[in-house]
């Protein structure tokens, strides 16, 4: 399972979003971030975990920028490619809007009169 945590990172921090992505032209035909987190999702690999390889893929992308390696359409890529990966995990994460006691328009009352 942590083979297929570390693929998704060299992923993202690459830019290799899916299979028929051309981009990096080294890894072209290769599985990308997209085929990699829908296999790690299968295998029960926790969202955390994929989420942690991620953002340590940005990371190493990010770095590699600061230093002039890398330039704007490799960090464009790299967010593609996250993008991707987001995609698989957004069922594991909920944001739920209503669920406030109190009405929205309240606090702003509140707010107000303060």
């Amino acid at each position: 399972m942590s083979e297929l945590i570390e693929k998704i990172g060299i992923c993202v921090e690459r830019g290799k979003v899916n299979k028929t992505s051309p981009f990096p032209p080294d890894m072209k035909g290769l599985d990308g971030a997209d085929e990699y987190t829908k296999l790690a999702v299968e295998a029960g690999t926790s969202a955390d975990a994929i989420l942690q390889a991620c953002n340590d893929g940005m990371q190493r992308v990010g770095e590699k920028f600061g230093k002039n390696l890398v330039f704007v359409p490799e960090l464009l890529m790299a967010a593609k490619a996250m993008h991707a990966v987001m995609a698989h995990l957004k069922p594991f994460f909920s944001i739920r809007y209503g669920e406030n006691k109190r009405d929205i328009h309240s606090w702003h009352r509140c707010r107000r009169s303060a």
